[in-house]
């Protein structure tokens, strides 16, 4: 026999899935700051008419959960994370808006722009 260490075999991650009923998501950002965390911009009936919802999830060796969610008025079709702050979420919507999101401060939005005259 050989000296060469015997290896077992490669195990791939497992996939795991969040389901959000009744939402469709358009955009996924990975935190640049914290690891595990995401955001995801999501709308009803696939933007067309309805709601959105701002989803934040965290992922760990226990699996993906919600961390924090928040609704709007209008689909939520972009969000980005802040380069100078690690809870803070920028969201574009149907209705033509901004929305500032603070993850420490969930009763909604900082700051809503208005700024366009259709969806961002």
């Amino acid at each position: 026999m050989s000296g060469a260490a015997r290896l077992p075999p490669a195990t791939s991650p497992r996939a795991q899935a969040f389901r959000l009923p009744g939402r469709h998501g358009y955009a996924v950002e990975f935190s640049p700051y914290l690891p595990g965390r995401l955001a995801c911009a999501a709308s009803q009936y696939y933007g067309i008419a309805g709601c959105g919802t701002l989803v934040v999830l965290e992922q760990n060796e226990a699996g993906v959960h919600l961390f924090r969610s928040f609704d709007w008025n209008d689909g939520l079709f972009d969000v980005t994370w802040s380069e100078n702050n690690e809870h803070v979420l920028v969201t574009s919507s149907g209705d033509g808006s901004l929305q500032l999101w603070d993850t420490e401060n969930p009763t909604g939005p900082l700051k809503v722009y208005k700024e366009h005259s259709q969806e961002v």
